[in-house]
């Protein structure tokens, strides 16, 4: 067994029942690592091509990286690979709390699941044996009342456990996986994993991590612990710990850059109501991931209409997507509706950006009352958004139109698809690329659709770090782009929280899985493992018929621009766009149709 790893990949097919537990190749994992990278590989490798979404051929995978399960810092984290039902590319979707760590500890590096269940069921996974249990019992109920259920029922074994709600049972095209707390959010494996009829996936087990080398690993992992406890990000004055990623509010707001009103325009006149000190007052307690020192999330407490609301968050693309996205202001609302998405198992990103996109629709009078079943869905209307989350939950009535997602809502509601904002099919987070035009290209080519945890620039556009640049420059961003994406899939093989990487070094990774494995493992190699994962990833999706021509933004960031702010006037240009997509096909090595090249993949050693 390979030191570090549970050394194990167990498959189940919910259609007959059979399970098959295979070792993990070491050549596999040195040359994928974990997350990602490995689940790329699995993705590609086993997944014929055109199989739809829903397919219960379609595959579903559970991952985790080298370090997860072990007490260095920020690798708490897990993966959700698969086949998007929102976008048809490949998806990956991360989450911390303490499903990971869990899973190693209950014998498997990854777990990958095809078919579809008779019956409504759940896995459980104990101590290296993976079965198929009825979950009759649980269809229906929320994703905490699910996790409740099954935690009393395992208590003594302390189990960790993943759960779909009725939104993914009801195959909601953004449905998430909640566990802990903490989602695996955006993409729709939530969906994926309702329309396999399987409920939760049960963790248990001690299985110990062997580790090669003891001695180096306690030096790399004390070390970067120091670094985490004396930065001015995430040590412990610092503003992750404070007040997390709610402190963006404010950033944004100032640089012009906070997705407003279904952005038409990008600040929003009461950001000061939704920032982070206006959500101070209802924190009640932090909260972190297995083993982190650094503690970004927190729970908060709103009473609203006279029930009182726990929810963990919410975090700032919450906060954007239903507040300034939908102009509302009320930090009472945002909470509810964060508490219901978690409860009900949605991406609160595409959530709250459909019903912002029907406000519009409602405001130009696309649609009328007598659509949206009597609700007034005019912009800044609490009520209105928590009486929709709950119809797109259940697909009931107009819910079940947005529950298809931005793009296809738009292909219903004549007029509308000036207004729909998504890229691929995957709605955009909070940051607007006409102030930040490095993030336009990020979104364009970010492999599941729109996204900012690919090559995010707002620690180089908007922070400055590590030195400014000009954000409203196209020059020199694709460059940028491309360094970026390489450091964000690094984290994501290793499976890594992006916020450690404010003090860790990609040095300090290499040194931990070389002491932690006992190979010769450079940081050099680290890096071209991250580039093989993004090369791969989108291989599947030019396999799938994605081409140049989907590596866009939606017209309206190329011909509306915001009139206030400090972003007042931009748009992101077609033509200095385009050619900042060339010169980014040419850093990465990829030919002017966006495909990698046979040279590039002869480099990393990848096989069509």
């Amino acid at each position: 067994m390979i030191a570090g790893y549970a050394g194990k990949i167990g498959w189940i097919d919910l259609t007959d029942g059979t399970i098959r537990v295979d070792d993990l190749e070491e050549s596999v994992a040195r040359k994928y690592l974990g997350g990602k990278g490995l689940g790329a590989y699995l993705l590609y490798s086993h997944l014929k091509p055109d199989i739809e979404a829903y397919d219960p051929d379609n595959i579903l995978i559970f991952i985790t990286g080298p370090l997860t399960g072990t007490t260095f810092p920020t690798v708490a984290r897990s993966a959700v690979i698969t086949k998007s039902p929102m976008t048809g590319t490949f998806m990956d979707s991360f989450s911390g709390a303490y499903f990971g760590p869990h899973m190693k500890y209950a014998g498997f590096d990854a777990l990958i699941i095809v078919g579809k269940a008779e019956r409504s069921s759940y896995l459980l996974v104990q101590n290296g044996k993976v079965s198929v249990i009825s979950a009759d019992q649980l269809w229906g109920l929320s994703t905490l009342e699910t996790e409740t259920r099954l935690k009393d029922e395992y208590v003594d074994q302390r189990p960790s456990i993943a759960a779909i709600g009725p939104a993914g049972e009801n195959q909601v095209r953004f449905a998430s996986i909640i566990s802990e707390k903490r989602a695996y959010g955006r993409g729709g494996a939530g969906a994926v994993m309702g329309s396999k009829n399987l409920k939760a996936v049960v963790l248990i087990g001690k299985q110990k991590l062997k580790i090669a080398n003891e001695d180096a690993f306690k030096e790399v992992n004390n070390r970067c612990r120091a670094n985490i406890k004396t930065h001015p990000m995430v040590g412990k004055e610092g503003v992750f710990p404070k007040i997390g990623t709610m402190m963006t509010v404010a950033l944004t707001q100032a640089t012009g850059t906070l997705p407003t009103r279904n952005w038409q325009e990008n600040t929003f006149d009461h950001a000061a109501q939704i920032d982070g000190h206006a959500f101070e007052k209802y924190i009640v307690r932090p909260r972190a991931c297995f083993g982190c020192p650094i503690g970004c999330s927190r729970d908060s407490k709103v009473k609203l209409k006279g029930a009182e609301i726990i929810t963990e968050g919410p975090e700032y693309e919450t906060m954007y997507a239903f507040g300034s996205h939908c102009e509302i202001k009320d930090p009472g609302v945002i909470i509810a509706a964060d508490k219901l998405c978690d409860d009900y198992g949605m991406d609160t990103i595409s959530c709250g950006s459909v019903i912002g996109f029907a406000m519009e629709c409602f405001d130009k009078g696309l649609i009328h009352k007598k659509d949206t079943d009597g609700i007034d869905l005019s912009f800044g209307s609490g009520d209105a958004a928590i009486a929709v989350i709950h119809s797109i939950a259940k697909k009931e009535g107009f819910g079940k139109l947005l529950s298809e997602g931005v793009k296809r809502a738009s292909m219903k509601i004549s007029g509308s698809a000036e207004m729909a904002v998504h890229v691929k099919g995957l709605e955009p987070p909070g940051y607007d690329p006409r102030g930040m035009k490095g993030q336009a290209l990020t979104y364009a080519v970010a492999d599941r659709g729109a996204c900012h945890m690919r090559s995010n620039t707002i620690r180089t556009e908007l922070l400055g770090l590590p030195e400014p640049v000009d954000r409203f420059e196209y020059e020199g961003k694709a460059q940028m782009v491309r360094d970026l994406q390489i450091n964000y899939a690094t984290f994501d093989c290793l499976v890594a929280c992006a916020f450690g990487g404010f003090a860790i070094t990609h040095d300090d990774y290499a040194e931990a899985v070389a002491a932690l494995t006992g190979w010769s493992f450079s940081v050099d190699e680290l890096r071209r493992i991250a580039e093989r994962a993004w090369n791969l990833t989108r291989l599947f999706n030019v396999r799938e018929g994605f081409t140049k021509k989907d590596d866009a933004l939606p017209r309206r960031l190329y011909t509306i621009s915001s009139t206030r702010g400090p972003s007042k006037g931009e748009v992101v240009e077609q033509a200095a766009f385009d050619k900042m997509l060339s010169e980014y096909y040419q850093i990465v090595g990829w030919d002017k149709n966006g495909i990698p090249t046979e040279t590039k993949l002869k480099e990393l050693g990848i096989e069509r």
